[in-house]
């Protein structure tokens, strides 16, 4: 099965959680964004791992599963790491489908008729930061010339719990 790798348009943080846009989900997500739309619950699960691109560049990566589905990976960059710390304290995420929830607000688009947003909460999600920080801490430790798992190894240090179903 083939996964979506996206990564964020926009990073930003709302009270209680991390935002994150990514433009493209409202198209390449359309079936499961109706089955949200008629009421459905999907059940997800999520998982964050470390992945070496083939230019040696380091990536924390989200991948998200649910039923019926291709699932998605979201993929952070070095630049988008200072968010992690973020996601561990606020403990949810949201991602959206389209810029004009953000920028409009809510309220005016549900004033125009019925809302339906072109959204992903993802409670919890800073559980599997744990497992992440002692991957990344083992791969530091046998590479200590590699700055960046150092960088992240630093990031990690307080954000730690464990990988869980939800819906």
């Amino acid at each position: 099965m083939l996964k979506q790798v996206v990564f964020p348009e926009f990073l930003g943080e709302s009270e209680i959680a991390v935002v994150v846009i990514i433009p493209s989900l409202k198209e390449d997500m359309t079936d499961l964004f109706e089955r949200f739309h008629a009421g459905e619950e999907v059940d997800y699960w999520f998982s964050w791992d470390l992945v070496v691109t083939n230019t040696a560049e380091y990536l924390v990566v989200l991948e998200i599963n649910w039923d019926q589905g291709e699932g998605l990976i979201v993929a952070f960059s070095s630049e988008m790491w200072e968010f992690i710390n973020l996601i561990g304290e606020k403990g949810n995420m949201v991602i959206l489908g389209e810029t004009g929830e953000l920028e409009e607000g809510a309220t005016l688009l549900y004033d125009e008729g019925e809302y339906k947003p072109f959204a992903l909460l993802i409670r919890d999600v800073d559980n599997g930061l744990a497992k992440l920080y002692d991957h990344v801490k083992e791969l530091a430790a046998v590479n200590e010339n590699i700055e960046e798992l150092a960088k992240l190894q630093l990031i990690l240090q307080g954000s730690k719990t464990q990988v869980t179903t939800y819906h």
